[in-house]
């Protein structure tokens, strides 16, 4: 068993999955024999969280409507919350990724290392079956709903809201950026913008990073969607 397989409590008996699982399709064309990489894996293990995690809010939260459980949903299954895990796992040390890639900070690109525990999960699904891959995720996602399910106010996250709209009609992840610190220590303040691949597309200001990253969101909301509330 190798020390991921230890990590992720489950040994493959096809050890060439897991290894796709961890190939960038850069490092596939860079070979002069091809090799398979993890683009269709990840497809897979995206519908395999999607379904696991929404099964478990739906026992979690019986009460909820259907929008309720597609912010909780939004807010735990996106590109930070998977890479924050991919990283605890190490998996951007484990990657396999093309020349290119790799001297543009590939292994740090959130988007790469998320896409990297989708593939891992969706070779888990095939290796193991539904079961391995639902243990896992449940046994990754269980604490993570806890703590942000219970005490987030959905009606009030415009985060929440404006990535479950961005995902859906542009199949991307917003991502915040700190321009600016200003004030004293005791009464600091910061400036953030959201972003959309590379377009600036609201600002937004708060005493904390995520009072500011609130507000950006919202501005978005009202810019971009004609939300007022």
């Amino acid at each position: 068993m190798t020390n991921l397989e230890t990590r992720l409590g489950y040994t493959f008996k096809n050890q060439a999955l897991l290894q796709r699982a961890l190939t960038h399709k850069s490092y596939a064309n860079e070979l002069k024999n091809a090799t398979e990489h993890n683009e269709k894996l990840e497809f897979l293990g995206d519908a395999v969280l999607d379904l696991v995690v929404g099964e478990f809010l739906f026992e979690k939260f019986p009460e909820d409507t259907e929008g309720g459980l597609s912010k909780k949903r939004a807010s735990i299954v996106n590109e930070e919350v998977l890479s924050e895990l991919a990283l605890d796992m190490e998996l951007n040390k484990l990657m396999h990724l093309g020349k290119g890639e790799t001297m543009t900070g590939g292994a740090q690109k959130p988007r790469l290392i998320a896409s990297s525990f989708e593939a891992i999960v969706g070779a888990m699904y095939l290796d193991g079956g539904f079961e391995a891959a639902k243990k896992f995720i449940r046994s990754e996602f269980t604490k993570l709903t806890e703590k942000v399910c219970g005490t987030e106010d959905f009606e009030r996250d415009y985060k929440t809201r404006l990535q479950e709209l961005v995902q859906k009609s542009l199949k991307e992840t917003p991502r915040y950026e700190v321009l600016a610190e200003e004030g004293p220590p005791h009464d600091r303040q910061f400036l953030v913008c959201v972003k959309i691949k590379d377009d600036v597309w609201a600002q937004g200001r708060g005493r904390s990073k995520k009072n500011a990253e609130q507000s950006a969101a919202k501005q978005a909301l009202e810019m971009k969607y004609k939300e007022t509330n």
